[in-house]
């Protein structure tokens, strides 16, 4: 099966669907700024608020959702491609599962196809803690807590993780860590996925299925080395 392909047909499904979903969002933005129509004719008011501004903002919140939406499905493909490595191309399964999957499905993953790939990562031209960070940025997207808001915040777990998070606006990383790197405030920062931030997470992931199919030839000689003298083909191995 060539995993890779799909890997990248997924990826390049992602990149089309943030481009064509977030141009209408784009455009209402646009339209107000510049007073044309349908909101070239606001309503009169005494308010001091700009006119259609819960419009204005109602395109940047769902500019906002369509990019955790869109890191959602990136995670979810990474853990597929993971498995379909595992499952139905390399085949190999893990000796104790419940230990290897105790930080995540990225650093289980790692360190199998480290082992199987006889690397140790330090030639693979990739961001791993980015990788890692989509997929927090995914778990938790998922999890709203507060019914007033669309916003997604980090939370002091994965600030401690990551004192320097990726998915944040410029204007927010002050809030997130002191000169000492510890948590500056207890307002967590707005998880938030702009267009280039998406880009550059799946450009890095991206090369990281490249890099790994390139090596493909070392799952070859993992499975040789470790080969009985009458190997049941039928069963994965084990790590």
């Amino acid at each position: 099966m060539d995993a890779f392909y799909f890997w990248k047909s997924r990826t390049e499904f992602i990149r089309f669907f943030y481009a064509e979903g977030s141009k209408g969002f784009a455009d209402v933005k646009y339209q107000i700024e510049n007073g044309m129509p349908p909101f070239d004719d606001p309503p009169y008011s005494e308010d001091a608020e700009p006119p259609y501004l819960s419009e204005w903002l109602d395109a940047e919140t769902a500019r906002e959702v369509l990019g955790i939406a869109c890191i959602s499905m990136l995670s979810d493909s990474l853990k597929l491609y993971f498995r379909t490595l595992q499952e139905r191309v390399i085949r190999f399964t893990f000796e104790n599962r419940k230990a290897a999957f105790r930080d995540g499905f990225v650093p289980a993953y790692f360190a199998a196809l480290g082992e199987i790939l006889d690397t140790d990562w330090s030639d693979c031209p990739v961001d791993r803690d980015l990788i890692e960070q989509v997929v927090l940025a995914r778990n938790r997207g998922q999890h709203s807590e507060d019914i007033t808001s669309f916003d997604v915040r980090y939370d002091a777990a994965m600030i401690e993780k990551h004192p320097r998070p990726f998915f944040i606006g410029d204007d927010e990383m002050s809030v997130c860590t002191s000169e000492q790197g510890s948590l500056a405030s207890l307002l967590m920062p707005t998880l938030k996925v702009s267009a280039d931030g998406l880009t550059k997470a799946l450009n890095e992931v991206d090369a990281l299925a490249a890099w790994i199919e390139a090596r493909m030839a070392c799952a070859d000689d993992w499975h040789q080395n470790r080969r009985p003298a009458r190997p049941d083909s039928s069963r994965p191995e084990k790590l």
